[in-house]
């Protein structure tokens, strides 16, 4: 493998730093240093201990915990043993920009740090931004697999594949620190084996002061981040800069290769629990630093171009007035450039498919028929889909039935307004939006439709008639002789979906297709079933199946009407809809330690699985509405809010009301 030796060929291949990144270093921290540093909860911090070894770690705790004594002089608690050169990257949750310090230990005493400051700049962090550390994606959770070595430990293993962020430490040839950002999409620090990393290294601002100190001393040091997560992953060993072309080309994201790569021998890795990131809780988007920050600090930023360019003092007053201006246009510039390097485009990383919206259908004033391309329609009728989207920033997951025939090229998929998912698809969906499926799922469906002479009876409510319509469709088509009995209730007409399809198809086979619609608040005129369906409603068959679909008061109803009937309970086939509220309940953020994978942050709002799915967990999950009872795992110490049923917890509709523990699959045997 080429290894680059020299800085000439560094600087072949990247470049020289435009003059403008190096107006941004200073020799002191200025009001735009301090502004950041009033408000960073966190800091990367590099340094060597007493006995001379590299060690990256996390400090902080709260916004201001670097307290400023003097234009070159900081200081913070720690009980970390520093000492000579040290570095940090000082990090604002919801920001992309970064504060990086350069300086010296000047006075350690119990608890306290004394640094002085040679080197400070604001530094727009691209690896925030391809990482999306404050607004992660759901990662493809790839634990690499490996026979012995430092990285070969499960802890060590499952926190490599989801993470997409570190801060890496190294050190020059006059023994002066630096700490870096690095990211990149979840799974990009490769593992080569027991012993070796390779981490790619894209286009920046030139600096690359990471490479430049390797040429040097090759000594290094990190502390990787998996959002959602307070614990920390650090590594220490050494590592080597390279441009073997066969490595960069199969790091290379939507056709960007990488410009060089790290190959990292690691002779130390070790999970711990940082008590900073825990206080912090910065992975909470209610901590996040307010938006109009990003102007201010564009302000204070150019104002300070004055200072060091007197001959631009007349270009900086009106700039400071223009940085929201500037703000936005360097934002689209980031975005433009990211997007060259394969970020933000549709790629096949994350869980499930990627599909895509071809159609919409309004079918009631609350409901709608999304059409997508893309899916595996290889579904039984009567099974769901979980569809999985961004609002808001969040990662959200929901299921839905599907309502279309299996075995096409589209999948249709009715969803009606009664939550927080169910509305966002109603008022936003629209022909081209994306969207990742999970699926088919469900044990409710009919296995075999093109059964012959079999009679069924389909009993559902609101929201109830999407599985039941796709059974319709298909046991219509493939069966010849099937006769299908639908009973369907509504609280008005207007609410009745799929009402003139469902006469259509009743006019289409005649004999076949009986439909019975009941209706609680009936306009004046309906002629039809009133009420709600019970005992007057319904029907006994010895030959039909039943398939009943609703909510859990209407399942228990129907359920006792039945079983009065005489229907035998394995012709009794059952698909209970929970309703998702629209807003989740306000409760303090949690931490959820995970057995044998480490500890997640659960924020306010933020249910168990949704906490676990963002810090790369492997948690099972299928409908996330609490009906599968799929996503059940071990709840070993802790109280929740949602269900628990023999010692385990539904983790889709669950919150944490104190600190948890929890196991996924059986939990190890305890003294």
């Amino acid at each position: 493998m080429n290894r680059i030796t020299t800085v000439a060929q560094l600087e072949a291949i990247i470049g020289r730093p435009p003059a403008m990144v190096m107006l941004k270093e200073l020799a002191e921290l200025d009001d735009a240093c301090r502004h950041m540093l009033a408000l960073a909860p966190l800091a990367g911090f590099g340094y060597r201990d007493d006995d001379g070894r590299p060690r990256t770690t996390v400090v902080g705790g709260k916004p201001g915990f670097a307290e400023v004594e003097s234009p070159t002089r900081i200081a913070f608690a720690s009980e970390v043993d520093a000492s000579g050169a040290v570095s940090f990257v000082f990090l604002l949750p919801g920001v992309g920009e970064t504060l990086r310090v350069n300086g010296s230990v000047a006075e350690r005493s119990a608890g306290r740090i004394v640094v002085d400051v040679s080197q400070a700049y604001v530094h727009c962090a691209r690896a925030i931004l391809r990482s999306r550390l404050w607004d992660p994606v759901v990662p493809t959770v790839s634990v690499p697999t490996v026979a012995d070595g430092p990285l070969s430990s499960a802890g060590v293993a499952a926190f490599l594949g989801p993470t997409p962020f570190f801060v890496v430490s190294s050190w020059d040839r006059d023994g002066g620190s630096d700490t870096s950002p690095r990211g990149d999409t979840p799974g990009f620090v490769r593992v080569i084996d027991g012993h070796t990393l390779a981490i790619p290294d894209r286009r920046g601002n030139k600096r690359a002061d990471t490479s430049h100190n390797l040429l040097a001393d090759d000594r290094i040091s990190a502390a990787m981040l998996v959002p959602g997560r307070t614990d920390v992953l650090h590594v220490s060993g050494t590592a080597v800069v390279t441009d073997d072309a066969n490595l960069l080309a199969d790091m290379a994201l939507g056709g960007a290769v990488p410009q060089t790569a790290l190959i990292v021998t690691v002779e130390r890795a070790e999970v711990r629990h940082n008590q900073a990131v825990a206080a912090a809780n910065v992975w909470d988007r209610a901590n996040r630093v307010d938006a109009a920050t990003l102007s201010e600090l564009m302000a204070l930023t150019t104002r300070q171009l004055g200072v060091k360019k007197p001959a631009l003092r007349w270009l900086a007053r009106p700039l400071a007035a223009l940085s929201p201006l500037i703000r936005r246009i360097i934002d689209g510039s980031y975005r433009r450039a990211l997007k060259k390097e394969g970020y933000g485009v549709a790629t096949d990383t994350g869980p499930g498919r990627p599909v895509r919206v071809i159609d919409v259908i309004r079918e009631t004033s609350d409901a709608v028929t999304l059409v997508f391309s893309g899916a595996d329609t290889a579904f039984a009728p009567g099974q769901f889909y979980t569809l999985i989207m961004e609002i808001d920033g969040r990662t959200v997951r929901r299921a839905y039935s599907a309502t279309s025939v299996p075995g096409t090229d589209r999948l249709t998929l009715t969803v009606k307004r009664n939550g927080l998912c169910s509305t966002y698809l109603n008022d936003h969906a629209r022909v081209g939006t994306e969207m990742r499926v999970l699926g088919p799922s469900g044990t409710f469906g009919v296995t075999d439709p093109a059964a012959a002479g079999t009679d069924y009876v389909l009993i559902g409510a609101g929201s109830g008639i999407t599985p039941l319509m796709s059974i319709i469709r298909t046991v219509l088509a493939a069966s010849p002789d099937a006769t299908i009995t639908l009973v369907y209730g509504n609280r008005t007409e207007a609410d009745i979906i799929f009402a003139d399809e469902l006469a259509a198809l009743r006019d289409a086979h005649p004999g076949r297709l009986t439909v019975h619609h009941v209706l609680s608040r009936p306009d004046p005129g309906w002629t039809g079933r009133t009420g709600r369906i019970g005992p007057d409603h319904l029907i006994h068959s010895e030959r039909a199946h039943y398939y009943v679909c609703g909510p859990a008061a209407m399942l228990t109803s129907v359920r006792d009407c039945l079983t009065g009937l005489g229907v035998a309970s394995d012709r009794l086939h059952e698909e209970q809809f929970t309703s998702v509220p629209a807003a989740a309940p306000e409760l303090t953020a949690r931490t959820m330690t995970v057995e044998n994978v480490g500890d997640v942050v659960v924020s306010t709002g933020q249910t168990m699985l949704d906490a676990g799915l963002a810090a790369g967990v492997p948690m099972p999950y299928s409908c996330t509405v609490g009906s599968c009872g799929e996503c059940r795992i071990q709840l070993l110490r802790g109280e929740v809010r949602g269900t628990v049923e023999d010692g385990g917890v539904l983790t889709c509709v669950s919150y944490p009301l104190t600190d948890t523990a929890v196991a996924i699959g059986p939990a190890e045997p305890r003294d």
